[in-house]
């Protein structure tokens, strides 16, 4: 049996998802006796490394943890469950488990280079392969780049990569430890084309065969949106005249198999009607898809965030609660990881003044209420406060189907270190280009061109790889 180390972490059902749909049995836990009878161990996670620590202490599973990894058990880090077994991390100055040397740092102001020199000498023998299929990344965290084992320098917006490690083993040994140097939102190996599918074999079967080689460059990716009110999905222009376009589980599922690579939902109404999300229905979305899927709409508190990544969501976005309580980033980073709390921003064109230099201003409540506070300024405060993504939504270019607002994109993306996902606008795939190379955005976002079946995500991800834009083909 496999255990799913259960610290009061995110992503356990998407891991267990994951492994079930490979036919491993596994189970999420956290009683030490399941632990110690454990075959295999995953120590996953969505989190912070102060938060991960203080919850390890305290359900004991620190020195359950250390005394499996001494008897040899294999162990797959993910995320933060890597980032802890080190000696230390930087991120809310941390003591971790100190089984593996090293410290862990940001990753900003790193190199732009993506190097990796292993060492005869060290337990890092493998070491790393730029993924094929370029899957989703957005740790921000990684270890120092000052050590004698290996040469590590890095991008700020960094190449997902991993590891293979075999502390004092031969070389034709199987690894004892998969380490994942991955967002936990890469986790989804049902798509067979993905390496994470090889390496997630490997170490639920023991058999230590390693994945292919890639080419190491990271793509855009294309993220179809649902707007989804009293339980359906539905599409307006700029927030209005919503009509019904079909039912959000059915949609996603056939988005996932159409080649998205990611899918975005959200309750457009919870906010405004100052409700909970429909938890149940994003339930029946993460079940039918293995694919990263953020949530936002209702996500006032960290509990909040909780109960959606406990539904199966892999992000959380926050949009109006953040404006009118911006501690709720850092809270939630602080709980669950940057790469987790995604910043929703809707705004609107009012032209340059005092107040909004950017002449850009953010919107809450659906685009129904103006902050007076500056785009630009709030971008840049809400990375300050831990987002490891932003969400940039025009409201001018909302449904319109003529393009992304590629001046406000552009002026965002090229302000923050963090990933920015073009949203509004997009009615045909060279408007993706456009935004996705001019607009420097890493992401696009789109609903109307595929909701009303005008384009498929296969055509349009085939147009931009026969223009030069990196993609993940499906073709």
């Amino acid at each position: 049996m496999i255990a799913i180390l259960d610290y009061r972490a995110g992503n356990l059902t998407s891991v267990e998802r994951a492994l079930h749909s490979l036919g491993f049995s596994c189970r999420i836990t956290h009683s030490h006796e399941e632990i110690a009878k454990a075959e295999r161990i995953i120590f996953p996670g969505v989190g912070a490394a102060g938060k991960s620590m203080a919850d390890l202490k305290e359900l004991g599973l620190d020195s359950l943890l250390r005394e499996r990894l001494a008897r040899g058990i294999p162990v797959l880090g993910i995320c933060v469950g890597l980032q802890v077994l080190f000696d230390y991390s930087d991120e809310n100055d941390t003591p971790c488990l100190g089984i593996i040397p090293g410290r862990c740092v940001s990753f900003q102001g790193t190199c732009t280079a993506n190097i990796v020199t292993p060492s005869r000498f060290h337990i890092w023998v493998g070491i790393v392969w730029s993924l094929r299929n370029r899957i989703p990344f957005s740790m921000t965290f990684r270890r120092e780049a000052n050590f004698t084992s290996c040469t590590v320098t890095t991008p700020i917006r960094p190449s997902p990569t991993m590891c293979w490690a075999r502390p004092n083993m031969g070389s034709n040994s199987p690894p004892r430890w998969l380490f994942a140097i991955l967002s936990p939102c890469s986790f989804t190996p049902k798509r067979v084309d993905l390496p994470v599918y090889g390496f997630c074999t490997t170490f639920a079967d023991g058999t230590g065969r390693l994945p292919n080689k890639g080419d190491g460059m990271l793509s855009k990716r294309i993220i179809p949106c649902l707007d989804v009110r009293d339980g359906r999905t539905t599409k307006g222009i700029k927030f209005r005249d919503n009509i019904d376009i079909g039912d959000p589980v059915e949609m996603g599922r056939f988005y996932y198999e159409e080649g998205a690579d990611e899918i975005v939902f959200y309750d457009i109404t919870a906010s405004s009607d100052r409700r909970p999300i429909m938890l149940d229905v994003v339930r029946r979305v993460a079940e039918t898809i293995f694919i990263p899927f953020s949530v936002g709409g209702g996500i006032r508190t960290v509990e909040d965030m909780r109960d959606v990544l406990l539904a199966g969501a892999e992000k959380v976005s926050v949009n109006s609660s953040a404006v009118l309580n911006p501690e709720i980033i850092r809270q939630g980073a602080q709980a669950f990881g940057n790469q987790c709390v995604v910043l929703g921003m809707d705004v609107k064109h009012i032209g340059p003044s005092e107040k909004i230099p950017s002449g850009y201003e953010i919107v809450i409540n659906g685009g129904r209420t103006r902050m007076g506070i500056d785009a630009l300024w709030w971008a840049q405060e809400a990375e300050r406060l831990g987002a490891g993504e932003i969400c940039l939504n025009s409201i001018d270019a909302d449904g319109t189907q003529d393009g992304y607002e590629l001046n406000l994109t552009r002026m965002i993306s090229t302000n923050v270190h963090i990933p920015v996902i073009a949203s509004g606008g997009a009615g045909k795939p060279e408007h993706l280009l456009d935004v996705l190379k001019g607009g420097k955005a890493d992401a696009a976002l789109i609903a109307s061109m595929v909701h009303y079946g005008t384009y498929a995500i296969r055509e349009i991800k085939k147009f931009l790889d026969d223009n030069g834009v990196k993609v993940r083909k499906v073709w």
